[in-house]
């Protein structure tokens, strides 16, 4: 089978499921923008505004030429609205803010201009998946005909074991760069953008270190810009953490996730992230935000829900989480319906679906 992945790649997750896919035996086209010099992706140019996900004709030139079995989009309104004018079979991934956050916030001609959008790439698409239900549900509150065509199964990919020598590489170049030795630390991993609510993120930090706890705390700018690194370093004082000021590659977020005890996942949406689910397959213990999703995974899963951000709950927190050590007890690594195996057989499961939709 022929996928064309349309989608960021400087996405790890997008980046992971070309090479999972291509280890399953599908042959894999990757078409995004900002792309130029990477090897084996199509460049839709370089992304100026929002409008150049208007450029249908980018993609419909790619699928003349491939003939992909399934065309396979990501983000609702950006990359899944460019493949809207093709004649393949469309998947659509549905990362929880296009779906909660943009039809919902901000003035009415935004509100409308978005969801109209939505709806737009809702009715296309053949298939959808996600990895939460409030966010399918959404996705049918927007488009009601949604809910007969969405599938909600985590789709993340757990981080792969260096070898030995990579390891020791890794490690080496962890304490130079970053100061990085030993294990216990307290992982912010999420990145510093909006969605992933950085002004709470310093407020947590502020009360770890007026607990005592420094130099354990480990921040990941992840796609921050550097205005949003300014404004946060105005929130904290950035020597008593380590701040990771690039993307980490797989062999690097293994080791910082494998010497790391918890790791602190607060955005404002998600559906269920690699950032909850890659730490907690490597033993550290997950404080969640109280989105539908986390409380979700908190049913069957060990980890911690941070129910609110005043100080009496921050405190209780404090207590549970860095005195007591209540993450000692309870670090048991999440089921098999997140193992690589399950999640490739769900993906492969929704491109028949999608093509036996298309074929009727």
């Amino acid at each position: 089978m022929r996928i064309l992945i349309v989608g960021p790649i400087v996405s790890p997750i997008i980046r992971r499921l070309k090479y999972h896919l291509i280890e399953s035996g599908y042959d894999v086209i990757v078409a995004s923008h900002n792309a130029d010099n990477i090897d084996g992706v199509i460049d839709l140019g370089k992304l100026k505004s929002f409008f150049g996900y208007f450029n249908f004709f980018k993609i419909n030139k790619i699928v003349k030429q491939y003939q992909p079995d399934v065309v396979h989009a990501h983000v609702l309104n950006h990359y899944g609205l460019m493949c809207i004018a093709q004649s393949k079979p469309l998947v659509v991934a549905l990362w929880g803010s296009d779906v909660m956050l943009a039809a919902n916030r901000g003035g009415v001609l935004k509100r409308l201009f978005y969801k109209t959008i939505n709806m737009l790439v809702l009715m296309r698409a053949d298939r959808l998946h996600t990895s939460a239900l409030h966010v399918a549900k959404e996705a049918s509150n927007q488009f009601q005909k949604s809910a007969d065509k969405v599938d909600v199964f985590y789709w993340g990919f757990p981080l792969k074991k260096p070898d030995m020598l990579n390891i020791r590489k890794v490690e080496d170049l962890m304490e130079a760069e970053f100061g990085l030795v030993g294990n216990r630390y307290i992982v912010f991993p999420r990145g510093l953008g909006e969605v992933y609510n950085p002004c709470m993120v310093a407020k947590i930090i502020c009360k770890i270190l007026q607990a005592g706890i420094s130099n354990r705390i480990v921040v990941l700018k992840g796609f921050a810009n550097n205005i949003d690194v300014k404004r946060f370093s105005e929130m904290i004082d950035m020597s008593k953490i380590i701040f990771i000021n690039r993307l980490l590659d797989e062999n690097e977020l293994y080791y910082l996730y494998k010497n790391s005890s918890i790791h602190i996942s607060i955005p404002i949406s998600d559906s269920l992230g690699g950032g909850v689910i890659e730490p907690a397959l490597l033993g550290s213990y997950p404080v969640l935000s109280n989105l539908p999703s986390y409380r979700a995974y908190l049913k069957n899963n060990s980890g911690y829900l941070l129910e609110d951000y005043t100080d009496r709950s921050l405190d209780k927190f404090l207590v549970d989480i860095c005195e007591n050590n209540h993450c000692k007890a309870d670090r048991a690594v999440p089921p098999k319906q997140y193992d690589l195996q399950c999640i490739m057989k769900r993906i492969n499961d929704t491109y028949h679906a999608a093509i036996a939709k298309k074929i009727k």
